[in-house]
C-alpha cells in the first residue's frame, strides 16, 4: 500500500512537471519545485498538491510501520522525525505557495525535519545496520548534505530563499537543491518501506 501510494504520488508530480514543461520548456527545472503548486500559474497545481498529500501520507504510514517493529528506542526517534517530515509534506500540499506565509512556515518545517531525519538515519547506520542498509546510508548522506545546503541558503528572517538572478546565470542552485532534496526524500522513504517489509517478513518467519 505504501509503495503504491508512493508510485501514485510520483506519477502525479511527473504529470505536473510535464504540463509546466509544455508551457516554459526546460526552464521548469530551473525554477523551485514549490512553484508547481501555484494555482494561478501552474496548469495542474491541484494534481501536484494532491500528490504531496499522498506522499506525506505514505511517509506517515512508513513511520508507523517502523514504530510497530519495536527495534529499540532509537528507531522511535527515526519514526518521530519521519512523521514530522510526512506531516510537513502534507501541509505543503494543503498550503501551496499561494498561501505565502503558511507555505514558508511549513516548507521550513519540512526542511528542518529532513535535516534531522537524515542526521538520525546516518547515526542509525552504526546502531541498527539491519535497518540502515548501504543504499539507505548513501541516500541519507546525500540528503543530509542537501538539507544542510538549503538551510545555509535560507533567509531566516523571511523563511524564504533569495531569488535567483537569471540575468547573470541560468543555473539556480536553490532550485536544483530543492528538486534534489524532494527526490532524495521520496527515494529514502521508498527504501525504508522496502526495508520495513523485509524486516516484518523476517519477524514473522522467526515467530513461526
Amino acid at each position: 500500500m505504501i509503495l503504491t501510494g508512493a508510485f501514485v504520488s510520483a506519477i502525479g508530480i511527473v504529470i505536473s512537471v510535464w504540463a509546466k514543461y509544455q508551457v516554459i520548456g526546460p526552464e521548469v527545472f530551473l525554477r523551485r519545485a514549490d512553484f508547481l503548486g501555484d494555482y494561478i500559474h501552474s496548469p495542474l497545481a491541484y494534481i501536484y498538491n494532491f500528490s504531496l498529500v499522498i506522499a506525506g501520507s505514505c511517509i506517515l504510514l512508513s513511520m508507523y510501520g517502523l514504530f510497530k517493529l519495536k527495534l529499540g528506542y532509537y528507531s522511535h526517534y527515526i519514526a518521530a522525525a519521519g512523521s514530522w517530515v510526512g506531516l510537513s509534506i502534507i501541509l505543503v500540499g494543503v498550503f501551496p505557495i499561494n498561501y505565502l506565509d503558511e507555505h514558508r512556515l511549513v516548507s521550513t518545517s519540512f526542511l528542518v525535519g529532513t535535516f534531522v531525519l537524515f542526521l538520525l538515519a546516518n547515526i542509525m547506520r552504526f546502531i541498527h545496520k539491519d535497518v540502515c542498509s548501504n543504499t539507505m546510508f548513501i541516500v541519507s548522506i546525500l540528503g543530509f548534505i542537501s538539507a544542510a545546503g538549503l538551510l545555509y541558503q535560507l533567509d531566516w528572517q523571511t523563511l524564504d530563499f533569495f531569488p535567483c538572478n537569471h540575468l547573470h546565470t541560468r543555473f539556480c542552485w536553490v532550485a536544483f537543491n530543492m528538486w534534489f532534496q524532494t527526490s532524495i526524500t521520496m527515494l529514502w522513504c521508498v527504501i525504508l518501506a522496502l526495508t520495513i517489509r523485509k524486516l516484518a517478513n523476517d519477524t514473522k518467519l522467526t515467530m513461526t
